[in-house]
């Protein structure tokens, strides 16, 4: 994939595209045609009706102009109505498929990308392919399909106008893009980039806002956000002295082809069948370079649209894995085990450039055990995590549950597994949504059932609202200990049939820690439950524990 062709590219992934453009087109020629006709039959009314002193005899012409005039104006609306209407449905299955993208992107590269650029790709970048399919596809359609019509009227009235009007249109179409596109293509690309910069800057800015008020650096957002401000007023203000240019030369090329075709009409003989209609051939080539303009400006918009569709494809193509070029076949509910075991097989993990996480690792959890897995910091309990989840792929190796690979456990209309991470995300909202993320269709008595489990019913009852209480942004207005129970009792409301906790518990004191494991391991028994810690020992009603020592499953005797 070129840069040159981004946008291209990105919206036949898509898909169903080109009946818009086809549609906006068509109407798009009919609407200019349709003024090319209203000028042509007004002028013919005007001079017939001063030779004849009336216009009584001229029913027929006086029909053809209140023809065009309402062609004109209903096309006008169909074609903004329409293409419109086309470029929303295209721009929702740009952000779906893009979210799709998002979705089945690896957590590692997802984690090696600033969440501002990808705040920027399904926002700003999105917007501005809305300019793709009216303003890059269609110009150069409507500007050929109007130069037909312009040409083929002139030749019935007369050949040199006709010859004239062609010559300046396909100048103009042929020599000023070539150095439109020169001239705009590296500030649009520069302009959507730093649009992007700016929206990631800011967002990580403002994230890091009270860290900044301590470190007293508050001075360092407002610097940063009038620096990027001017650097885009620069740029725009470039683009905008060129387009200006553009506009001069199109009003140049549109002033000199009729002054050429004056000088030939005044020069020519005609027969008196055309004599009339020859004072409309100025305003003929006159309304022909309607559509020339919108074509000129097309180099300007694909320079921007490209920028845009670039960034999104570097997202979206963004994967540490081979793309796969057929889609895994899901399980059918009913072909899915209620009670699945886990069985991991020689599985070897490692990051780039880093040391192996897993060296043809097993290990085998039967469903309904209780099972601890213990390692220190940074030697595989995340990676093991995200495995299970299917948020990364098993690069060596097998990872089955009840005979199906994690990722293929996606499209069950309950989830087979859930998980409470370190860096769970809960939402600015109230206390009953972030539950509900859990089971949608849950009523009051089972929240409040899986909230008593988690250890967050005292804080309810406390609460102004109870269930209702806004928690703020990603639970800033609980405490550590809170938000994380928050988290636990959203999985225990999923009541799926495996249930991991990766560090869950963190937050809390030890004598809370072990009260709140054993009151989940309760709760769940008869279920899959792993538990993901530091240390192990603290657990003493699992049924086994294992430590991660060497890339390998080590089992503890006990």
């Amino acid at each position: 994939m070129t840069a040159n062709r981004a946008g291209r590219d990105l919206f036949l992934r898509v898909g169903r595209t080109k009946r818009w453009v086809a549609l906006s087109s068509v109407l798009g020629v009919l609407t200019i045609g349709s003024g090319i006709g209203l000028l042509a039959m007004a002028i013919y009314l005007l001079t017939r009706s001063a030779a004849l002193g009336a216009a009584a005899t001229l029913s027929l012409t006086i029909l053809g102009v209140r023809f065009f005039a309402v062609t004109r104006v209903v096309g006008r609306y169909c074609e903004r109505y329409l293409g419109h209407l086309g470029t929303f449905r295209v721009l929702t299955r740009l952000r779906v498929w893009f979210f799709e993208q998002l979705v089945e992107a690896d957590s590692v590269v997802l984690a090696n990308q600033r969440r501002g650029d990808v705040v920027a790709g399904l926002v700003d970048d999105v917007e501005t392919m809305q300019d793709r399919l009216l303003r890059v596809s269609s110009p150069p359609f409507v500007a050929f399909g109007t130069l037909a019509i312009g040409t083929a009227t002139l030749l019935a009235i007369n050949v040199r106008s006709a010859v004239i009007l062609a010559a300046f249109f396909l100048a103009g179409a042929f020599v000023l893009p070539p150095i439109m596109w020169s001239r705009t293509r590296d500030l649009a690309a520069r302009l959507i980039q730093l649009r992007a910069s700016r929206l990631t800057e800011i967002t990580e800015l403002i994230d890091g806002l009270e860290t900044l008020k301590i470190w007293g650096r508050t001075d360092r957002l407002s610097e940063t956000i009038a620096l990027l401000d001017k650097q885009e007023a620069e740029l725009t203000q470039q683009l905008a002295k060129i387009r200006a240019l553009l506009d001069i030369a199109v009003l140049a090329l549109t002033g000199l082809c009729v002054l050429a075709i004056v000088a030939a009409i005044t020069e020519t003989t005609t027969s008196s069948s055309t004599i009339w209609w020859l004072t409309a051939t100025p305003l003929i080539a006159l309304a022909s370079f309607e559509a020339l303009g919108p074509l000129l400006s097309a180099p300007d918009h694909r320079a921007q649209t490209d920028a845009a569709a670039s960034r999104i494809l570097t997202t979206a193509d963004s994967s540490s894995s081979p793309l796969q070029t057929t889609t895994p076949k899901l399980p059918r509910a009913e072909d899915f085990s209620t009670s699945p075991n886990i069985e991991i097989t020689g599985l070897s993990y490692s990051y780039a450039d880093a040391s192996s996480v897993f060296i043809d690792a097993s290990l085998s959890i039967p469903f309904g055990s209780t099972v601890a897995i213990s390692a220190p910091s940074g030697t595989g309990k995340s990676t093991l995590s995200e495995l299970l989840l299917g948020l990364l792929p098993s690069q060596e190796g097998t990872i089955s549950i009840g005979g199906h690979k994690p990722s293929e456990l996606r499209g069950l209309q309950r989830p087979c597994i859930v998980a409470v991470l370190q860096d769970d995300h809960v939402f600015d909202t109230t206390i009953r949504d972030n539950l509900l993320v859990g089971d949608g269709d849950a009523r009051d008595p089972q929240l409040h059932a899986v909230c008593a489990v988690a250890g967050l019913q005292p804080f309810l009852e406390a609460r102004v609202g109870g269930l209702d209480a806004a928690i703020g942004a990603n639970g800033e207005l609980l405490s550590g200990g809170e938000r994380q129970r928050l988290m636990i009792a959203r999985a225990l409301l999923a009541d799926a049939p495996i249930l991991l906790l990766d560090e869950a518990t963190e937050h809390l004191e030890p004598a809370l820690r072990s009260q709140l494991i054993e009151s989940i391991l309760d709760a769940r028994r008869g279920r899959t439950t792993i538990v993901l810690a530091h240390d192990a020992d603290a657990l003493s009603s699992v049924d086994a524990a294992y430590d991660i020592d060497g890339g390998k499953f080590v089992a503890r005797q006990r």
